[in-house]
């Protein structure tokens, strides 16, 4: 029987959904049956308490047509928003299909945008269709004295790999952590770059760091998902000015404007 078959059955259909969660290589995917369900090569888990969703709604607005989905609170992708939202973005592939039937339809496709735990052992996981993107302004350069690159990126160009430091974490507060090592770099070097630390599958998470003093790390979302002893990898930060540049070596791909005029042609001055 293929998938439309069953769809237009009066009582041969049996519909089923499957959610796939991915984050780059990593996978969580579940089922809304009483039953683990074998679909592409990968096992989709039945659910105690069970796993559902909102509808699919099209109205054109992107706000109005979140995707919503109900699950146990315990649900493994659902804790890694328990602190600060993952560095990556988590998508979000719906099927739908039939019990005994290989045939299958992909009916949603989006992001995940937020989780909040509506009882201690329900959560929902709030998601944004992919149509949602193409609603989204591009970035525009500034006319400006600050670089507006972002450190690292193909514009900044400069290799973060030739900047790394290989470390591990001694102590953590849940605030940030500490290294004996760090403090042999000049304070704030860090400050405004990430730490990022394995979490499986060939994915890293990073946190920004906040502040550097001596051997301490203050990072942005805090220590969450970090262990004693985890293995780490330190980049430092940039403050944008042609002073940075010259500490990377990358002056010639600063992207301000360092000699740009203290007052603005659009002031109504004829100045210009």
């Amino acid at each position: 029987m293929s998938f439309d078959s069953a769809e237009r059955s009066l009582a041969g259909g049996r519909p089923i959904r499957l959610y796939q969660f991915a984050r780059g290589l990593l996978r969580w995917a579940y089922a809304s049956c009483d039953r683990d369900v074998d679909h592409l090569n990968q096992s989709f888990k039945a659910l105690r308490g069970g796993i559902a969703d909102n509808g699919i709604q099209q109205s054109g607005d992107s706000q109005q047509d979140q995707f919503v989905v109900t699950a146990p609170g315990d649900l493994e992708v659902a804790q890694r928003y328990r602190a600060a939202a993952p560095s990556a973005p988590v998508q979000l592939t719906v099927f739908a299909r039939h019990d005994g039937v290989d045939d299958y339809l992909v009916i949603w496709v989006g992001e995940v945008r937020s989780v909040k735990w509506t009882q201690p052992d329900r959560c929902e996981i709030a998601c944004a269709p992919l149509s949602e993107r193409m609603e989204m302004q591009g970035l525009r350069l500034g006319w400006e004295r600050n670089c507006p690159h972002a450190l690292y990126s193909l514009a900044c160009g400069v290799d973060r790999n030739g900047y790394r430091v290989d470390s591990s974490v001694q102590t953590m507060d849940g605030a940030g952590l500490d290294n004996g090592s760090l403090a042999a770099y000049p304070a704030d070097y860090f400050t405004g770059g990430y730490v990022e630390w394995p979490i499986g599958s060939g994915e890293y998470e990073r946190r920004g760091i906040e502040r550097h003093a001596g051997s301490t790390l203050t990072l942005l979302g805090g220590t969450a998902g970090l262990a004693l002893a985890q293995a780490i990898r330190v980049y430092p930060g940039c403050a944008q000015t042609t002073a940075a540049c010259l500490a990377f070596a990358n002056l010639p791909n600063y992207g301000g404007i360092p000699h740009l005029a203290g007052k603005s042609p659009f002031d109504g001055n004829q100045y210009f």
